[in-house]
């Protein structure tokens, strides 16, 4: 039973901390309240932070190394993963007032990304948001209607309601997590050895 403990700490602390930075992520990017980022960012630093405190806890050694960077970087891509997922909760009927304005954007060096147009279109929304669009593309021509999803709180940019879908996926952050704590179980094994 002396290692019980440990065991399912290694386990457990990489799975709560994912969990529940997920939620804290989902719940600060579709907050009615408005949660200013930073706030947001702020809670996710600190969850990460009280996860390393956990994980140093499990080792009398510090214990692994390489486990606590990976908690970091699972931590992080469950993060970006959760903001991926989110979806703008909002859709305005708008108006392109105009002609959309170009501007270039050219790239240099080799390997360098193409380089890119884009389209500002100026808008006239039900409700008066959002004024501006940017796009690769133009969306319509001046007096077309278009339908625009955002985040009331504008936290996210504003997309066309046809490309408001959300892209993240749990299957890098579980699989960074999963890795952490293979590699505290694996320290933990190790450390009754060097005693014998």
């Amino acid at each position: 039973m002396g290692k019980t403990v440990p065991y399912a700490g290694a386990l457990l602390v990489p799975a709560v901390a994912g969990a529940l930075l997920w939620r804290w992520a989902d719940w600060s990017l579709r907050s009615p309240h408005g949660l200013p980022t930073a706030l947001a960012v702020a809670g996710g630093l600190a969850l990460t932070a009280v996860a390393l405190l956990a994980h140093n806890a499990l080792f009398r050694e510090g214990g692994s190394i390489a486990a606590a960077v990976l908690i970091v970087a699972g931590l992080t891509a469950v993060w970006v993963e959760a903001r991926d997922s989110a979806v703008r909760g909002a859709v305005a009927d708008c108006v392109v007032v105009g002609k959309a304005r170009v501007t270039h954007h050219p790239t240099f060096g080799e390997g360098a990304p193409a380089a890119k147009t884009l389209y500002h279109h100026t808008l006239d929304c039900v409700g008066g948001y959002p004024t501006e669009f940017s796009a690769e593309e133009r969306i319509a021509e001046p007096g077309g209607a278009v339908r625009i999803a955002y985040d009331p709180a504008h936290r996210m940019d504003p997309v066309l309601e046809g490309r408001n879908k959300a892209h993240g996926s749990p299957v890098v952050p579980t699989s960074l997590l999963a890795l952490s704590a293979a590699l505290s179980a694996a320290a933990i094994a190790r450390e009754g050895r060097g005693e014998e």
